[in-house]
C-alpha cells in the first residue's frame, strides 16, 4: 500500500510495508492533527483534546511532537510532516490530493497482521503496570474522539461521537469474546494464545473489566503450566491485571478465579471449594468457573459432582473441545470404557492437534487393551506439536509391549522405563504411576507417588524442579485427577493410599464435607 494507514485503536502507523507503534498520547496527538484536516490546531485545543484540559508544560508537548516526527521519519512517510507555528499552534502537513500518498484511518488491523500481535503484550505490560491502571482521570469527549475509531475521525459531532463509542464497544466485545474462546479451548501451556485479542480490546478500552479479568486468568494459567519463560514476573502481572479488573467490577469472575489460583498455596481443599462455589454463585453459567470446579472436584475424587458441572459446560459450549475431552475421561473413570472410546474416537478427527483431546484418546486406548492403536498414535506425525507433558516413546513403547505381553522380562523393562521417566518431570511421573499400577508393580507406583506428592522416598532426590512448571513446585495441589482413574485401582486398594490422602489433605476434606471418593455418574 502506498498510502499512510492509521490504526488508532492499535496506535499503529503503516507506510509501504513498514510500521511504527506509537505511545497512546502520541497517537492521540496525531489523530487530533489529522482531524484538523490541514488547519492549524491551537495549543490550547491540543491540550484540551489530548490531555483532557490538564496543565501541561511546553516540554511535554514538544516531547510528544518529537516522538511523532520521529515515527514519521522512521517510516520515511514522504509528504507528511508536523509543522509548529510559533505562538499559534501546530498542523499536519500531508500530500493532500496527491494520489501517491493518501491518509486513511482504519478501525482494526487485518487478521494477517502477525508482527503487531507479537508486540501487543509487551506494550500492555508497560501500560498495566502504571499506577494509573484502573483509576485513570476522566477523559473528555474531545479526547475520546482524538483516540477513537475512523467513525469519530471522519464525522465528528455529539451524535457521531456516540456512534464511534458504540463502534468501539462492539470492537471490544468482539476481541474479548475471541480471547475468551481461545483461553477456554486452549491447552493450559498455550493460554498465551488468548493474549493478542485481549490486548486489542484493552488498547481500545483499558478499563474493560472482562478483558482485564481474562488477561489475568490467561497469564496465571500459562505461568502455572509451563507457558512462561519467567513465571514469577508473569504471575505478578496476572495479579496486577486481576486487581485492576476488580477495581472496575468487584465480581468479575475471571479475575476472581485468577486470584484464587494465585492464593492456592494458602488454602486447604475445603477453602478452595468454598471460594470456587462463591464465584459460581455470582456467575453460574461461566465456562471457566464450571471448568475450574470440574477439575477441582475430580482431583478430590468426586467424579459424580465433577460430571455434573462438566455437563453444564458441555451444554453451554457444544463446540468447545474442553468439556468433551473431560467427558471422555469421566466416562472412563466411571467404568464406561466403550462409551469413552466411542466419544474419544469422534473427538480426535475434530481436534487432531489438541494435546488434551489426543491424550484422552491415547490413555483410554493404552489402558483398555488397545495397545496397537495406542502405538499407532505415538508414531502419527499429525499429533499435537505442543504439550507440556508429551507421551514419550522411551516410556510408552516398552509399557505398551508389557500391557500386551505381560511376561516378567517385558514388565521389568517397562518398570525401568517408567521409573526413569518419572524423574524427568511431574507429567511423566503421573503416567508412570498409572502404568506401574496397571502392571501390578504397586511398590514402584508408590515410590513414584511418594516422591511426586509427598516429596519423600528413594526417588525424591532425583526429581528435578522444573522452573517453568507450577506442577513441579506444588504437584499435589488440586492436580490429582489421575489418582482416581482406572489404572490406579491397585494403588487405591492398598493400605498406603490412605496415608497419601491424609498427607495431601484430601482425607480431612472428605471428613469436613461428609463425602468420600466415588466413580459413579448421575443417570
Amino acid at each position: 500500500m502506498r498510502g499512510l494507514n492509521v490504526h488508532p485503536s492499535y496506535r499503529q502507523l503503516e507506510w509501504q510495508g513498514r510500521s511504527e507503534t506509537l505511545e497512546p498520547r502520541v497517537m492521540q496527538v496525531f489523530v487530533a492533527l489529522a482531524r484538523a484536516n490541514g488547519r492549524i490546531l491551537a495549543r490550547d485545543d491540543l491540550v484540551e483534546t489530548c490531555w483532557a484540559g490538564r496543565i501541561v508544560g511546553e516540554d511535554a508537548i514538544n516531547r510528544t511532537l518529537s516522538r511523532l516526527r520521529g515515527a514519521l521519519l522512521a517510516l520515511d512517510a514522504r509528504g507528511f510532516a508536523i509543522e509548529t507555528i510559533t505562538k499559534v499552534g501546530y498542523r499536519l502537513i500531508r500530500p493532500g490530493d496527491d494520489a501517491r500518498a493518501r491518509l486513511t484511518t482504519v478501525a482494526t488491523p487485518p487478521a494477517s497482521d502477525r508482527h503487531l500481535t507479537r508486540r501487543l503484550f509487551a506494550e500492555h505490560q508497560s501500560i498495566a503496570k502504571s499506577p494509573t491502571v484502573g483509576r485513570m482521570p476522566p477523559i473528555s469527549r474531545r479526547a475520546i474522539l482524538a483516540g477513537g475509531t475512523s467513525v469519530a475521525l471522519a464525522l465528528g459531532g455529539v451524535g457521531l461521537w456516540r456512534a464511534g463509542r458504540e463502534t468501539r464497544r462492539i470492537d471490544v466485545r468482539r476481541f474479548v469474546d475471541r480471547g475468551d474462546a481461545l483461553l477456554r479451548d486452549a491447552v493450559p501451556i498455550q493460554a498465551g494464545e488468548a493474549l493478542p485479542p485481549l490486548q486489542s480490546a484493552l488498547n481500545i478500552d483499558p478499563h474493560d473489566a472482562r478483558a482485564l479479568g481474562l488477561l489475568a486468568l490467561a497469564e496465571e494459567t500459562r505461568a502455572n503450566n509451563g507457558g512462561s519463560a519467567n513465571a514469577g514476573a508473569t504471575l505478578r502481572f496476572a495479579e496486577e491485571s486481576a486487581r485492576a479488573a476488580l477495581q472496575v467490577d468487584a465480581n468479575e469472575p475471571h479475575a476472581r478465579l485468577a486470584m484464587i489460583d494465585l492464593m492456592a498455596g494458602n488454602l486447604d481443599w475445603s477453602q478452595m471449594e468454598d471460594r470456587l462455589e462463591a464465584v459460581r454463585a455470582s456467575a453460574p453459567a461461566n465456562l471457566h468457573v464450571l471448568g475450574s470446579l470440574t477439575s477441582f472436584l475430580q482431583a478430590a475424587g468426586r467424579t459424580s459432582r465433577s460430571w455434573m458441572y462438566n455437563e453444564q459446560a458441555a451444554a453451554a459450549a457444544p463446540s468447545s473441545p474442553t468439556p468433551q475431552w473431560r467427558r471422555a475421561l469421566r466416562l472412563w473413570t466411571a467404568g464406561r470404557s466403550q462409551a469413552a472410546l466411542n466419544l474419544s474416537e469422534r473427538l480426535l478427527p475434530l481436534w487432531p492437534t489438541h494435546a488434551l483431546v489426543w491424550n484422552a484418546r491415547f490413555m483410554i486406548l493404552a489402558f483398555t487393551g488397545r495397545t496397537d492403536a495406542a502405538a499407532t498414535m505415538l508414531h502419527d506425525a499429525r499429533g499435537p506439536s505442543v504439550n507440556s507433558h508429551p507421551a514419550r516413546l522411551e516410556q510408552w513403547l516398552p509399557t505398551l509391549r508389557a500391557f500386551a505381553e505381560p511376561s516378567a522380562a517385558h514388565i521389568a523393562r517397562a518398570r525401568d522405563a517408567n521409573l526413569a521417566a518419572a524423574q524427568l518431570n511431574p507429567g511423566q511421573a503421573t503416567y508412570a504411576a498409572m502404568a506401574l499400577s496397571q502392571l501390578g508393580e504397586v511398590d514402584a507406583a508408590f515410590d513414584v507417588i511418594d516422591a511426586l506428592l509427598l516429596s519423600k522416598g528413594r526417588l525424591v532426590t532425583r526429581r528435578p524442579i522444573v522452573a517453568r512448571s507450577f506442577v513441579a513446585n506444588s504437584p499435589s495441589w488440586c492436580r490429582t485427577q489421575w489418582l482416581f482413574m482406572p489404572p490406579l485401582a491397585a494403588v487405591r486398594s492398598d493400605a498406603r493410599f490412605a496415608n497419601v490422602c491424609d498427607e495431601i489433605g484430601l482425607a480431612r476434606y472428605w471428613r469436613q464435607r461428609g463425602v468420600g471418593p466415588d466413580t459413579w455418574l448421575p443417570d
